[in-house]
């Protein structure tokens, strides 16, 4: 896909590359011969071409593969052939494909993705995709019969382990995926729909209470909190905390919601911000003296906070602790925030610094946690 100067060039998923490669080796399988090119139209309707390699028949199917390229977005799997073997099933009814799982596919082990637990993590889309290809190429052929389609992904398995697979139940490699066939770079929409993903995978496996953070540290201090949580409870916003709890509301599934934040970023959230991206809202030196000279500090403690250059240093002028009117206020702040988007249920704000303290608040007040 060609992009024009300045601007990101555009990819396509894992699901477009298996329906080219299915395409391409039930070509092979009844004319003999694998095409230079295979175009496959995608969900938004648009039209995709690609070149098949790798192309190999014997007298039961035929194989080939589609090399993924994901344009300018940081796709773990660029690069990676994305394969399908396609096998003739002439006792299966008229248009039926059977999806099975080759290497480097992982296997779904949880409900919750719309997929059968113990079926291959081929998503529904792709799955519809691949339908529409094949089913046009065995009308032009004149076959009534139906296709066993092997999608299998070289090198799958270890870059699977970069991924939050694991944690919605695949395991074994990667799933083949694709709302709209495209890859958009450092798309939005993409990113909030695998955070959907993991909470759909955690209400479908019986959790009641979620934890919301930003990431793998966080989680870290959160983990030891809540110990007997599944690690499907614990949801990682990045910094889309906003579209995460209302993701999280209209799920409608849970009772009690857990959100941590680090301090920085708490600073931000407590003056109202949802994304807490320094792309999108940076340090406010003015709050934090605010804040400081709301909750009764000394005029040299107030000086020194305006003069931070790092949040993080602020547990150097006022020690960390719910003892302090200070973090008090910036939780309970950062708490009611939270309570606009989740409205209902039990709530808890944890605020945590990069030295590990933390403290949670809740309905009760504030209290250090270990």
């Amino acid at each position: 896909m060609t992009a024009q100067k300045g601007e990101l060039r555009q990819g396509y998923t894992t699901g477009s590359c298996a329906t080219a490669a299915a395409r391409a080796a039930l070509h092979l399988l009844l004319d003999g011969e694998m095409p230079e090119r295979v175009s496959i139209t995608l969900p938004d309707g648009g039209s995709a071409e690609f070149s098949p390699e790798a192309g190999r028949r014997d007298a039961a199917g035929a194989s080939c593969c589609v090399r993924k390229d994901a344009g300018d977005d940081p796709d773990v799997t660029n690069g990676l052939p994305v394969c399908c073997r396609v096998e003739l099933l002439d006792d299966a009814p008229e248009g039926h494909i059977e999806f099975c799982r080759g290497e480097g596919v992982g296997m779904v082990t949880l409900p919750g993705l719309g997929i059968d637990v113990g079926g291959p993590a081929i998503n529904p889309v792709p799955r519809s995709m691949i339908r529409e290809a094949l089913g046009g190429l065995l009308d032009r052929y004149g076959l009534r019969c139906g296709v066993q389609v092997t999608v299998s992904v070289p090198g799958g398995e270890e870059v699977a382990r970069k991924t939050l697979n694991a944690r919605v139940g695949v395991k074994g490699g990667i799933s083949i995926i694709g709302t709209s066939g495209r890859v958009i770079p450092y798309s939005e929409e993409a990113y909030l729909e695998s955070i959907a993903r993991t909470i759909r995978v955690a209400r479908h496996n019986g959790s009641t209470h979620l934890v919301a953070c930003a990431g793998a540290r966080s989680e870290k201090l959160l983990r030891r909190m809540y110990p007997d949580l599944p690690e499907t409870a614990f949801i990682h916003y990045g910094n889309r905390v906003g579209s995460t709890l209302d993701m999280i509301r209209h799920d409608g599934g849970f009772r009690h919601l857990t959100v941590g934040v680090m301090l920085a970023k708490a600073t931000k959230l407590a003056q109202g911000e949802l994304d807490l991206s320094s792309r999108t809202v940076g340090l406010n030196p003015q709050f934090i003296e605010h804040l400081v000279r709301k909750t009764g500090y000394a005029e040299d403690v107030a000086l020194k906070a305006k003069a931070l250059e790092l949040v993080r240093s602020l547990v150097d002028i006022v020690p960390f602790s719910s003892s302090e009117p200070l973090y008090r206020a910036l939780a309970e702040s950062c708490r009611r925030v939270c309570r606009n988007r989740f409205p209902s249920g039990g709530l808890e704000f944890v605020l945590m610094t990069m030295q590990d303290g933390s403290m949670l608040c809740d309905e009760h007040g504030c209290r250090d946690m270990q």
